[in-house]
């Protein structure tokens, strides 16, 4: 393994094709690499979704788009990419996922230094290799630390975090109705896939309740807009409905402002956690211990079955893992975190 010269490190890119999620909780190992190289520049290159959210991450100067499904799906448009990271000169590039593409447009930049895992063969394009092997029980901010261990590098603050814009805060004092004297709540049912979500009706209830002591906010992408209208039809329309109609800054500012976020395994829960909304997170077929929230004003409502948890994959039985979860006690412990706000 190649002996890494610190001193003469001066840019750096961070490669992470994963998703929203994934790139927020990278945020310990940006700042890790921020505290070991404070004289270097850190870019970060990410997949089309996942730009807006990386852009306000304050230990990253730039971020570079890799479209690989659209723009960059062909060698000609996919080589243009490559020139232009190839003139950025980079020392030392860090491939947070253990895909391999990561590894190998790792290793396309022509950086002399190139850490990574050793999943999927990466080793063959790296000169600074991680274990794949999770040994231990962590949250994923944690786990992804684990790439910097070949650099020696150890980071004690894993908490995340976002910089919100001023033109994104201005712009929800716009948009954003509020009731003086009221608090606001935040709901994001919907996951990445449908069995993350939780009851319609339970959601529904929910609003009814919540929204006579708090204004409330639907929010999801555009994907979305028929469950959270059905939602919050069901609730007799107590809520502000944004459908895919706010940019992810405008939604870290909308949960700046928000006294409580009730989501599920997804996106915005993360941004709730990086911009430090108190936040009760719906778990089933994923495992809060590695993705939910950690603050100390948060709460998790985990029913487990025999098949928790199945990250979405096999035969579903009748989705009982979030099912189990009562809208009573929904409702009475975002009541009791209100409370204490």
């Amino acid at each position: 393994m190649m002996k890494l010269d610190n001193a003469s490190i001066k840019k750096i890119l961070v490669i992470n094709l994963a998703f929203i999620g994934d790139v927020i909780l990278a945020t310990p190992v940006t700042r890790g690499l921020r505290e070991t190289y404070p004289q270097a520049t850190i870019d970060m290159l990410v997949i089309p979704a996942a730009a807006p959210i990386a852009e306000l991450n304050p230990y990253i100067d730039h971020v570079t788009v890799y479209d690989k499904r659209v723009k960059h799906k062909n060698m000609t448009t996919l080589w243009s990419l490559i020139k232009e990271l190839r003139t950025k000169k980079y020392d030392l590039t860090i491939s947070t996922n253990f895909a391999l593409r990561n590894a190998m447009v790792a290793w396309s930049t022509g950086a002399p230094y190139r850490v990574g895992y050793d999943a999927q063969h990466a080793n063959w394009f790296l000169t600074h290799v991680a274990s794949a092997v999770r040994t231990l029980y962590r949250h994923e901010a944690e786990n992804q630390l684990d790439v910097l261990s070949p650099l020696g590098i150890k980071v004690e603050d894993t908490s995340l975090q976002l910089k919100v814009r001023e033109e994104d805060t201005n712009y929800l004092q716009t948009v954003l109705k509020r009731t003086p004297g009221k608090k606001l709540v935040v709901i994001c049912p919907a996951g990445s896939y449908q069995r993350k979500s939780w009851i319609t009706e339970g959601y529904a209830q929910f609003l009814q309740e919540v929204s006579q002591v708090a204004d409330c906010c639907l929010i999801g992408g555009k994907a979305e807009i028929n469950l959270l209208e059905e939602i919050n039809a069901l609730s007799g329309n107590v809520a502000q409905v944004f459908a895919g109609n706010l940019t992810l800054g405008q939604v870290a500012a909308l949960l700046v402002r928000a006294d409580l976020l009730l989501s599920v395994d997804t996106g915005p829960l993360h941004i709730g956690q990086a911009v430090s909304t108190p936040t009760l997170g719906l778990f089933g077929p994923t495992d809060p211990g590695i993705w939910g929230p950690r603050g100390s004003k948060d709460c998790i409502i985990y029913r487990p079955v025999d098949c928790s948890p199945c990250w979405g994959k096999g035969e579903c039985r009748e989705h009982r893992c979030m099912a189990n979860i009562l809208p009573e006690e929904v409702i009475g412990l975002a009541m009791t975190m209100l409370k204490e706000q």
